[in-house]
């Protein structure tokens, strides 16, 4: 702990000392005078688990980063701008849960601590804090959003009164009490504190698009008596026709419409569309002509045809999720912000037994993390744009205070995700921080043998998954191949060894092979491929980190560490190539059973990953021909098919090898249906020939978006081919009926810019820009092969005879 640490005056503090209460929000305020406002002032902010930030009336910011309690994030703002000559007053809402998640564990505490001085002037949180629990949250307890997350939030918002967060004056409601109890800094069990180290998320407030459609029927009898918020509406609308709503009104600050008196027994609904998903807090302002009208607000991620919001087939799937809001108005204006975040492009606003029409204006505000979108793709054929504009869009909402799969249900730090969304945003940004800081959080959190969680932090003990221990790995080769730097390896060495303890001691079998291990889920994929004794795929991708760790050790000049990689590497690799390679077939097996039984199938997996590492190179296109191809033409196979989310590898592969009209076409034809729905979807339709379940599966799910990289490397024919982009392969796909391309990449170097058109008269105009000291290998169809620097122009006659 450090002894100058910018929190180490501050005091953790919270209404009550030690009884924890089960989904609270607190409220917290402070007045303070400034002779003179400075012209910067830095303050220091964070709670356990969450807080919104106010000052003067002003929204100022919400956080922390999720973090694990021994060294928990804290957030900075310089708050100059906002601090006035005499009063200034902060606001602070804070939240616990009381109950860990698929984002937090829970560790028997609450608490709320800041800091800020500036000059003579010093505040800091302490028992001098006036605090009560939020009234407006004195109703019954709901249920979870899912069980991945927190609470459904049931708001009476006749006892809500802004004033506190608005008014200058510091409120005298007896309600309002000063601070039991302060716990020193470094009271466990936050024993010490760390900067999120990523910015801030946005705050941007976005108006709801349009209304869409609206319903009415009967509503269940007893309705308001459940605590799952989410149950009577999963019964209520299975019965409801929906038809076109009347028009709203779109304001700068929000939708304005009218949701219709629904009258006793009965129930009116109206959705609202954001057009494209988005990830944030709802804003609701209404006006009712009765005392406690109550409204829900269902969230989803879109609407069928006839207007049908998305839902699941039954209560539990979709991982129980029950994304559902409700608020109790009281008579005439009110405006209220509710706390959770929660990921989506459709809300239907759901009343039920009110006595008059309710006048709604909704927004919301937008919180994610705040990419600066350097990269670029465009071209002649706008199914390719669509699809880049959607994974684009998919990216960004699934970027938060990590990477998460989807902002909808779930919101965790899912590692396999992460390494593909990693990719992903160094073709949108070239920001690593993301990164950076998931590969140290998922590092903390550690089995007693070493294994990482497949997503932390978290309390699912069920989601420990061995081979995301070693996607682990390879996202720190990732971080080394995008970047150059070779710190994030050293740091996190001691970490890698005992990893790789695991998998030479626990995990290996008698066969000298990896075996699968009951204790934990071994996932490899959303498919049937072989997951029993010893997987092949599963013994690859070990064969493949120790391939990058030999890599990464010579890069460090760490000659014991590289000899010691290399010697489990060549034993590892001996063993795979004695059990599991086929001599007749020229393929590798996808298992061997622990009696020596060989596993006779021969999935697209195993034979990618065994062409990622290199073996047996002489019978590489005899794997593309028989067993990627076909997978890639819609052929049957008789053996595993890749999700959306493992399909990212076999275009790595196929395009290394060059074989990228055939990932083109299936890039279009299973993406080009997702365009409507804005958003990429956690399983495409070539996914063992199954559709993703709307409603249940996620229709915004990053794993999918890499056609982000994929269509760059592709059309624009820019592909990475050194450490930190000194070298590229530069091979645009030049096609007529696409017409024209450009593509910009950010790397550490600086800009790679492609573009290319095709004229009718002279054929394709060629041009690439590359950054100073960065070569390009130019592999274009009907010219000569060479290595090129700076900028260089083309022209290609588009008949080969010209």
């Amino acid at each position: 702990m450090k002894k100058n640490h910018p929190l180490m005056k501050a005091r953790w503090i919270w209404p009550i000392a030690f009884k924890h209460t089960l989904n609270s929000y607190v409220q917290f305020r402070h007045d303070f005078k400034l002779k003179a406002v400075p012209r910067k002032a830095p303050f220091y902010i964070s709670a356990d688990q969450s807080y919104v930030f106010y000052l003067n009336g002003k929204y100022v910011g919400r956080g922390p980063a999720r973090g694990y309690q021994e060294s928990w994030p804290y957030d900075e703002y310089d708050i100059a701008g906002i601090l006035q000559k005499g009063n200034n007053w902060i606001s602070v809402i804070a939240y616990n849960p009381a109950a860990g998640n698929f984002q937090y564990r829970f560790d028997g505490r609450a608490g709320f601590i800041c800091a800020g001085q500036w000059g003579k002037t010093e505040v800091y949180s302490n028992n001098q804090w006036r605090c009560r629990f939020a009234p407006q949250y004195n109703t019954p307890q709901t249920d979870k959003l899912s069980f991945q997350l927190n609470y459904q939030e049931w708001v009476n918002a006749k006892q809500n009164d802004n004033s506190w967060i608005s008014s200058s004056r510091a409120p005298k409601d007896e309600t309002w009490k000063t601070v039991e109890r302060a716990w020193p800094f470094g009271v466990m069990p936050w024993h010490d504190m760390e900067p999120r180290g990523i910015p801030n998320l946005t705050s941007d407030i976005i108006p709801y698009e349009k209304t869409q459609h609206t319903a009415q029927g009967k509503c269940l009898s007893r309705w308001q008596d459940y605590k799952n918020l989410f149950h009577p509406w999963f019964q209520e609308q299975s019965v409801l026709k929906w038809v076109p709503a009347d028009k709203g009104r779109r304001t700068a600050s929000g939708l304005e419409f009218i949701l219709p008196k629904a009258g006793a027994g009965k129930i009116a609904a109206v959705s609202c569309d954001l057009t494209i998903p988005r990830f944030g807090t709802l804003i609701v302002e209404a006006e009712a002509q009765t005392n406690g009208e109550t409204i829900d607000f269902f969230f989803t991620e879109g609407q069928s045809e006839d207007g049908r919001p998305l839902i699941g087939e039954e209560i539990t799937d979709g991982c129980e999720a029950s994304m559902v809001a409700r608020i109790v108005l009281p008579k005439g204006k009110c405006r209220y912000e509710f706390f959770q975040m929660i990921g989506h492009r459709t809300v239907v606003a759901i009343a039920r037994e009110t006595k008059g029409d309710v006048k709604l204006k909704l927004s919301m505000r937008h919180c994610v993390y705040p990419f600066a979108i350097k990269g670029l793709f465009e071209s002649g054929d706008e199914i390719l744009n669509g699809i880049h504009r959607i994974s684009v869009q998919t990216q960004q909402v699934c970027s938060l205070d990590s990477y998460v799969d989807t902002p909808w249900r779930e919101q965790a730090q899912w590692w396999g995700d992460a390494r593909v969304q990693a990719m992903n945003t160094f073709f949108m940004s070239g920001d690593t921080r993301l990164l950076t800081r998931g590969i140290r959080s998922i590092a903390q959190q550690e089995v007693p043998n070493g294994l990482t969680f497949g997503h932390a932090p978290t309390i699912s003990y069920n989601c420990i998954i061995p081979d995301f221990s070693l996607i682990w790995i390879m996202t720190i080769w990732d971080y080394f191949y995008q970047t150059g730097k070779i710190d994030l390896f050293v740091e996190q060495q001691d970490r890698i060894n005992r990893l790789l303890h695991y998998f030479e001691n626990d995990a290996m079998g008698k066969n000298g092979l990896l075996t699968t291990d009951p204790r934990y889920w071994l996932f490899l994929d959303w498919t049937d491929i072989y997951r029993e004794d010893s997987s092949s795929l599963y013994n690859l991708w070990y064969l493949q980190v120790l391939q990058k760790l030999c890599v990464l050790a010579e890069a460090a000049s760490d000659t014991n560490a590289k000899k010691s990689f290399e010697q489990i590497r060549n034993r590892h690799e001996k063993r795979i190539l004695q059990s599991l390679w086929d001599p007749k077939k020229k393929m590798f097996y996808d298992g061997v059973t622990t009696k020596g039984k060989k596993i006779r199938q021969y999935s697209v997996h195993t034979q990618v990953l065994a062409i990622m590492c290199g073996l047996k190179p002489h019978a590489h296109q005899e794997m593309i021909a028989n067993c990627l191809l076909p997978y890639l033409r819609g052929e049957q196979l008789d053996s595993a098919r890749p999700s959306g989310y493992w399909v990212t590898y076999v275009y790595d592969v196929m395009e290394m090898k060059g074989r990228v009209e055939d990932v083109l076409e299936h890039i279009r034809k299973n993406w080009k249906g997702m365009i409507p729905w804005e958003g990429c979807w956690e399983f495409i339709p070539d996914s063992n020939n199954q559709h993703c379940r709307f409603g249940n599966q996620s229709l915004t799910h990053a794993w999918s978006a890499h056609p982000i990289y994929h269509l760059t490397r592709i059309v624009a024919g820019i592909r990475q081919n050194d450490i930190a982009w000194k070298k590229i392969i530069f091979s645009p796909l030049l096609d007529k009926n696409i017409a024209h391309a450009k593509a910009v990449v950010p790397t550490p170097n600086g800009r790679i810019v492609s573009s290319w058109r095709y004229h009718q008269d002279k054929g394709f105009m060629v041009r690439l820009q590359l950054p100073q000291d960065v070569q390009a290998t130019v592999m274009i169809p009907n010219s000569n092969h060479k290595t090129v620097t700076g900028t260089n122009s083309w022209i290609i006659p588009a008949d080969p005879q010209q």
